[in-house]
């Protein structure tokens, strides 16, 4: 094995290594985008045709959860996707909050707003892909992987 080949095995064993803790605030904050890109597209197709109304904004955030999330980073401020379904009077918003909030990433509240009735849940980013979903009072630890049967029993009330 050359010289060339071992470093560049050496480079991507210790890339590998690099525990999830060392991520930079910006590369999570570029995943944290894409990933509520991702959901209000698959959002926006789980309703096409429906007449349910999908109005997708940008929230400017000024993330104070990333101070220290590593030693080069202040305050980040990013742009990022917002949620609104719509329904006549009644509306789910989808709308990202900050970075990190104890061990979750990616934090976003979902709140169901009907006559009479007004719920909220709490997304995060899962590990690989996804997101989980809880209800407003329940603890981290009974986040549930959001599949489009949770989803949907969660704003059943837009209906």
């Amino acid at each position: 094995m050359s010289a060339r080949e071992r470093f560049f095995r050496k480079v991507q064993q210790n890339s590998d290594s690099n525990p999830s803790g060392n991520k930079s605030a910006e590369a999570e904050i570029r995943l944290f985008r894409q990933r509520m890109d991702a959901l209000a597209q698959q959002i926006s197709q789980w309703f096409a045709g429906s007449g349910i109304e999908v109005i997708l904004s940008t929230k400017h955030i000024h993330d104070l959860s990333s101070v220290g999330y590593s030693l080069s980073n202040g305050i980040c401020r990013y742009d990022i996707t917002t949620i609104r379904l719509q329904n006549g009077e009644r509306s789910v918003s989808i709308v990202p909050e900050q970075l990190c909030r104890s061990a979750e990433t990616g934090c976003v509240i979902m709140r169901v707003n009907a006559p009479g009735i007004s719920q909220m849940f709490y997304l995060s980013m899962a590990p690989e892909s996804g997101w989980f979903l809880r209800r407003e009072h329940q603890s981290a630890k009974e986040n549930e992987l959001m599949t489009e049967e949770l989803f949907f029993r969660a704003v059943d009330c837009l209906a």
